[in-house]
């Protein structure tokens, strides 16, 4: 059969009958509901292309049948590209049912009558079918099917959605199929804005892709030549620079492969990446690893934010996307990691916010135990009373533990959960412990976090894409907080630059912050400068430990690099006024608080009205003293004595100073039992008991005594104090040990002048 038909002439009587017949065959067979596959093209299986916010291609991906298919609408398609292609391909394409009656005639004509070779007949909707189905039309049998399918799909479809797909999935040379593609990797532009020489020489490809795509200078002359044969000695040929799929960027793995995961469906996506930036930073962190390399620092990542608009500009994933050795391929800007010390700055804004503190209020650096929880700073000492801002400003853990634990409404677990911050544990699973980065999170999430002290309070998400609107944002911060702890931060000194090392430009205010976290596993750096939010991590991927991966040390001047650099490229927005919400006045220079009538030295500080502590200094207080024995006065004392300042600090911050050997003016011992208190004395507060801690039970072994350790803080230095368990003495000082049975227990602590405090103990049986 095969032979018969193969020698059958079409001018036959027989060969037009059998041609006829086969028509007939067809026409019944669309008729009876001949139903192919529903979808016109399957676009599930399509490349993406990612630009930065310029327009430069960052990468085409190919898919998963190592194609390069890029779907293009066709409004993005510019009319001189259709044009060319229908003036080439089928200048009837709108005016035929999908066969050309008038082609089909002159092919056979030709063909069949004259017995020249087949000229071509196809109709553009002909070569979509054949495309679409896979046919092969060297048959007659095969050329039928082609004219069946043309002319289901002029049914089923509108000759603006075949001409679409049609020009989606042409082939132009090797693997590159549609002319979105074909536009990337020959002129390396979209579709959208090829000139009329260049849709003019694609639209010649399709037609014998094997021969024409411009791969090699043999394809290119050929090319030439189709040009030749379709417009004449038109001139443009010359002017166009073809480029080749190893021409292709792969820049910004990390950041393409990202914006397809938030978009898979879009096909070409225009980010807001800076190329610039991007080229910055990867140059200085592949210069900060060659630095650091002896030290065993193989790995870094990089973020650039533009604040006001929350709009990437930077995104390094890792040091290297093709090195396996750190895993380079993996995007460690969206991996949970450990914060260390970088969440602090919101404990201290929260704590602002709730009243608690103002950034030139006294905490204290001294030694605290929470429970069975004693924490401790990195570099395991205390400082004594600091202000919040040097607390802030030096890392220091136990100032901000404290405040942790002091927060309500929202706590500080129920505030990053409102911040959009995907905590998997419940608070008690966390604990004070939130404080120095028990909670694993991204950078992404941090740098959206940092976002709220750029933006006073307004929390926004990433912007990705250029030509999509910021989101408005919700404000879980009060802008007057988010302004003070971005200030605070400035006060943070630029760190000092590692050998080798050059600052760019004219240095500009940084408000910054590290974090070590636990086990030396991650260093992190993030930083605001004007309207710019940097943030850089190093680490192990595979979460092994370097004593060199300290945050301040390592990243601080990687940090500022970045910083200085992005000063020379791009402006810098100047500082913007305060929020008017906020409000100066004298504070007295040691304590920070109000300043009263003793304190010696002021300075001016903030304060929220109506939400800051307002309490006038009690540092500083007066005292009576004999000038002939140097010793205090009771209240009572009718002698002539002498009026002076004295300083009054609680007995741990006293064990500081005197461990620093620093010297404090504290009132002098009484010089006799008073029988009144002073009014100075009388401001002063009862000791606070430290351990134990009220709603914590203490396992005891039932049958064996079990040390509990009592502990408590006196105010203005009275280091006497004395301590009860149910009306039962059970010893004098600052601190001693108590064997405690299985029970229920009232605590007393005592001090010299008769203050006292008390706490519930619950001992209970370990088991």
């Amino acid at each position: 059969m095969r032979f018969i038909v193969k020698r059958l002439r079409w001018s036959s009587p027989v060969g037009l009958a059998l041609f006829a017949g086969l028509l007939l065959v067809v026409t019944v067979w669309l008729s009876l509901g001949f139903t192919p596959q529903p979808l016109l093209v399957n676009r599930a299986n399509g490349s993406y292309a990612v630009t930065d916010r310029d327009g430069r291609l960052l990468r085409l991906s190919l898919t998963s049948d190592e194609k390069y298919r890029l779907w293009t609408p066709l409004a993005e398609l510019p009319q001189t590209l259709r044009d060319a292609t229908l003036r080439y391909e089928d200048r009837w394409f709108y005016r035929h049912p999908g066969i050309n009656p008038v082609s089909l005639l002159r092919a056979a004509w030709s063909s069949l009558i004259v017995q020249e070779r087949w000229i071509g007949a196809s109709t553009l909707t002909m070569q979509l079918a054949r495309q679409r189905w896979r046919l092969k039309t060297s048959s007659l049998s095969g050329k039928l099917r082609q004219m069946a399918y043309a002319l289901w799909l002029e049914r089923q479809f509108s000759k603006d959605e075949l001409l679409e797909a049609y020009l989606n999935i042409a082939p132009y040379g090797a693997n590159i199929e549609g002319v979105a593609a074909a536009a990337w990797i020959y002129f390396h532009k979209p579709a959208s804005e090829l000139n009329r020489d260049e849709a003019r020489a694609l639209a010649l490809i399709p037609q014998n892709p094997s021969a024409r795509a411009p791969m090699n200078q043999a394809a290119r002359q050929r090319l030439r030549q189709a040009w030749r044969l379709a417009y004449g000695n038109e001139p443009g040929f010359e002017r166009l620079w073809f480029r080749q799929r190893s021409d292709l960027p792969f820049r910004a793995p990390h950041f393409a492969e990202r914006l397809h995961d938030l978009y898979p469906e879009a096909a070409t996506l225009v980010s807001t990446l800076d190329g610039t930036l991007q080229s910055l930073s990867e140059t200085l962190l592949a210069g900060f690893l060659r630095q650091h390399r002896l030290q065993g620092i193989a790995n870094a990542t990089v973020m650039v934010v533009h604040a006001p608009s929350m709009a990437v500009r930077a995104y390094l994933g890792s040091a290297d996307y093709f090195n396996r050795r750190i895993q380079g391929f993996v995007n460690g800007l969206k991996a949970l990691r450990s914060p260390g010390s970088t969440l602090k700055p919101f404990i201290y804004a929260q704590a602002i916010a709730q009243g608690l503190i103002t950034p030139d209020s006294r905490v204290k650096d001294t030694p605290l135990r929470m429970g069975y929880y004693q924490p401790e700073n990195f570099e395991r000492n205390f400082y004594g009373p600091l202000s919040a801002t040097d607390a802030l400003v030096r890392s220091r853990n136990i100032p901000a533990i404290s405040l942790l634990a002091q927060l309500e409404k929202p706590t500080f677990h129920a505030f990053l959960l409102q911040a959009g911050i995907a905590i998997p544990k419940q608070a008690a699973n966390y604990g004070l412990s939130l404080a120095i980065g028990s909670a694993e999170i991204s950078m992404e999430d941090l740098l959206r976090l940092y976002g709220l002290l750029a933006n006073r309070g307004r929390l926004q998400s990433l912007h990705w894409l250029r030509d999509a609107g910021p989101d408005t944002g919700q404000a879980p911060m009060l802008p007057e907080a988010a302004f003070l702890v971005r200030e605070m931060l400035e006060n943070n000194p630029r760190p000092q630059r590692s050998f080798g090392g050059r600052s760019f430009g004219q240095q500009q205010v940084v408000a910054w912050k590290t974090g070590t976290s636990s086990g030396l596993k991650d260093a992190w750096a993030i930083g605001m400068m004007g309207d710019w939010l940097v943030g850089v991590w190093a680490g192990n991927f595979d979460g092994s430990p370097n004593s060199h991966l300290v945050g301040r040390e390592l990243l601080g001047p990687l940090l500022f690099d970045i910083f200085d650099a992005i000063a020379i490229e791009r402006p810098v927005a100047a500082a913007e006024a305060p929020p008017a919400g906020l409000k100066r006045i004298d504070v007295c220079a040691l304590s920070g608080q109000p300043i009263s009538r003793w304190c010696p030295y002021k300075k001016t500080g903030w304060m929220i009205p109506g939400v800051s502590p307002i309490q006038a200094c009690t540092l500083h207080r007066p005292i009576r003293i004999n000038p002939v024995n140097g010793l205090r006065q009771c209240p009572e004392e009718e002698s002539a004595g002498e009026t002076r300042v004295a300083e009054f600090w609680d007995s741990d911050e006293l064990e500081a100073f005197r461990q620093s050997g620093v010297r404090r003016d504290i009132p002098p011992a009484f010089e006799r039992p008073c029988a009144q208190i002073s009014a100075s004395d009388a401001a002063t507060e009862p000791p606070k008991i430290v351990s134990p801690q009220a709603g914590v039970s203490y396992p005891v072994r039932a049958g064996q005594p079990g040390s509990i350790e009592f502990s408590a803080v006196s105010s203005a230095g009275k280091s006497r104090l004395f301590w009860f368990v149910d009306d039962h003495f059970a010893g004098e000082g600052a601190t001693l040990l108590w064997p405690a049975k299985p029970g229920n227990y009232q605590v007393v602590v005592v001090d010299g002048q008769g203050r006292a405090s008390t706490v519930e103990l619950t001992a209970m049986a370990a088991k």
